[in-house]
């Protein structure tokens, strides 16, 4: 279903190109989008929310959240999220620019189920040299927002430019009308240097960088209030490689637990194999974790690097923090696809940057990428039960 009026190409007469799009349903029904676009031909760039009334068979006009034509903005990274009990009330947060510097956290809401949408306001500000990345809106069960997102500081050792990773919240008990100061949440230790900052995974046979953006995914346990982050980490392994590192906090974001390891990669094959890698994070209805992620396991010395997709559970009736716990894991490619005949884009070969896991009762619903025949990119959902 084309959604109409995001860019030229589907009846708009501004934008050429919609990205990081993402959907969500509010309580009502209503179904909405969120996407940055921009031109190509000239300065111009935005974010862009549609509305559906009917599950997405029809759409409105979408409505201009933001827009830029100044060369030393840009907006990226949209996430869009529905109150839980007031279906009136949906939050948008982006990846912004202020005054030219890339880095704050920009925020707007709409009260009246989208007939009409706040200014935008930045709620994390960072400074010059740092930005944030990846912010997501959360609601407790109290109706307290969290935004949850990655933080990157930069800074010129002297011996060339290094970056460091944490996981930051910032609060709102007034629906998102005022927030909290920033509160440290965990540090991220992922091994990285790939193109433009990525994570650093590589073919564990050609030494060839896959595409890996330091993505991490939070998610909400709506019954208990238990906030969960994931992310890819190189403490587990001596910084050998990656694997999957799994925290959550209790009490809305202020104290977090100590750092597990959650993907089930064997330790018995090559450490070059071992390499875990875009991880997302859902709870199911009744309490129970989800995590899904790459891996090599199956890679073998023959052309092609075999991959996996994973989804591994922790039961609402077992503790979180501890590892043994998660051990319900379940394969769901059928079988190991090629990562090789993935599109090379900036040296590396990349499949996407974004993943999907949600739920639907106590089921986890999974939507990835892979490889397939001579098709370099399809798109594979997968339903996993209790």
């Amino acid at each position: 279903m084309l959604v109409p009026g995001l860019n030229v190409c589907s009846g708009g007469t501004q934008f050429e190109a919609p990205v990081d799009s993402r959907l969500c349903f509010a309580p009502s029904g209503d179904l909405y989008l969120i996407t940055a676009v921009f031109t190509r031909t000239s300065v111009d760039a935005a974010i862009l929310v549609s509305k559906s009334t009917d599950g997405g068979l029809h759409w409105g006009v979408p409505t201009i959240l933001v827009e830029t034509t100044d060369p030393r903005d840009a907006f990226a990274i949209p996430s869009i999220t529905p109150d839980p009990t007031y279906a009136r009330f949906v939050y948008a947060i982006w990846d912004g620019s202020d005054l030219g510097h890339r880095g704050p956290a920009m925020f707007t809401r709409t009260t009246d189920a989208g007939r009409t949408w706040e200014p935008v306001r930045t709620i994390v500000r960072t400074d010059p040299q740092d930005y944030v990345q990846f912010s997501q809106i959360l609601v407790l069960p109290d109706g307290t927002l969290i935004d949850a997102y990655e933080l990157v500081n930069v800074k010129d050792s002297g011996h060339g430019i290094q970056q460091t990773f944490s996981l930051q919240v910032v609060r709102s008990t007034d629906r998102g009308q005022t927030w909290s100061s920033p509160v440290q949440a965990v540090t991220m230790l992922p091994l990285y240097g790939g193109p433009d900052g990525n994570s650093l995974v590589t073919d564990p046979d050609t030494g060839h960088l896959v595409l890996d953006p330091i993505n991490p995914s939070f998610a909400v346990d709506r019954l208990k209030g238990i906030l969960y982050a994931v992310w890819e980490d190189g403490r587990f392994s001596n910084f050998q490689y990656n694997d999957i590192a799994l925290s959550m906090s209790a009490d809305g974001g202020s104290a977090w637990s100590e750092r597990i390891r959650v993907n089930q990669t064997p330790f018995n094959i090559a450490p070059a194999d071992r390499q875990a890698f875009l991880p997302t994070v859902a709870v199911a209805a009744d309490g129970t974790v989800g995590v899904s992620y790459y891996d090599f396991r199956f890679n073998d010395l023959n052309p092609g690097l075999l991959t996996d997709y994973w989804l591994v559970r922790c039961s609402s009736t077992a503790a979180a923090t501890v590892p043994a716990n998660w051990s319900s894991e379940a394969r769901l490619t059928d079988t190991s696809f090629g990562f090789e005949s993935a599109p090379d884009v900036l040296g590396a070969y990349f499949l996407a940057a974004y993943h999907g896991l949600g739920t639907a009762a106590t089921d986890f619903l999974a939507l990835f990428p892979q490889t397939q025949g001579t098709d370099p990119r399809s798109i594979f959902f997968r339903r996993v039960g209790p």
